[in-house]
């Protein structure tokens, strides 16, 4: 299981993919796009955790994010560019919350929570789609 901390780190470049371009509702679920996997994430004060294996150009993945911790977080998917392309509602201890993001090309994104001074503290990952 690879540690998603308050350092970054990168996930291979593979078959699965999560980020999206436009057509997105609020939520952050693509226009017509159906998850090909379910990657299971766990929020915890100032790091993530989780094993998203590889993601792929093209690929559509649901983020399930668990917050495991004692504060508030939230999970978003931020594009090269800095744009969102998926965020959760924040997510109070001991709840859950999800979103679905499609990563049309390959690039780095980001996952980050900005509740409070979350991500200034390193709260943040670095995702690799090839």
């Amino acid at each position: 299981m690879l540690r998603i901390a308050i350092a970054v780190i990168v996930f291979a470049i593979a078959p699965l993919s999560l980020a999206s371009c436009g057509g997105d509702d609020a939520s952050g679920t693509p226009a017509g796009g159906q998850p090909s996997r379910t990657i299971d994430i766990t929020a915890t004060e100032y790091a993530f955790n989780g094993d998203p294996g590889t993601i792929a150009a093209g690929d559509t993945v649901e983020f399930s994010v668990e917050n495991v911790g004692v504060l508030d977080h939230l999970l978003e998917v931020l594009s090269s560019e800095g744009r969102s392309l998926g965020r959760t509602q924040r997510i109070s201890a001991g709840n859950t919350d999800s979103i679905v993001v499609t990563f049309e090309t390959a690039g780095t994104y980001r996952l980050i929570c900005d509740v409070d001074d979350h991500l200034s503290r390193g709260q943040t990952a670095t995702i690799t789609v090839g």
